[in-house]
């Protein structure tokens, strides 16, 4: 059987967030790519990067659990990934979330 991750999702209610929740979990997901972008490389920082990912995945599951739209995740986490935190003209990623 070939069933696809988005047509399974809609089989279940979403878990609606509150305004407060998604700025905590936007946060957070900032929070830990700020550590992970300034972490030092080579073993020593192997298992603190994989920790940090794994919570980026546990928030990134509850966005998408929530009824957020996965090209609105997948941009947001892009985002977050370079950084792009400019309060002008802030990215797409930016946009979709804080709107």
């Amino acid at each position: 059987m070939d069933y696809q991750l988005d047509s399974q999702l809609e089989l279940f209610p979403f878990q609606a967030l509150s305004e407060a929740e998604l700025r905590t979990i936007t946060r957070a997901i900032r929070s830990h790519y700020w550590y992970l972008r300034n972490l030092r490389g080579g073993r020593f920082g192997q298992a603190h990067r994989r920790a940090h990912y794994r919570k980026v995945e546990v928030l990134k599951e509850r966005l998408l659990l929530a009824g957020m739209p996965k090209r609105e995740v997948l941009d947001f986490l892009a985002c977050c990934r370079k950084g792009c935190q400019s309060p002008g003209s802030p990215c797409v990623g930016c946009y979709t979330v804080n709107a």
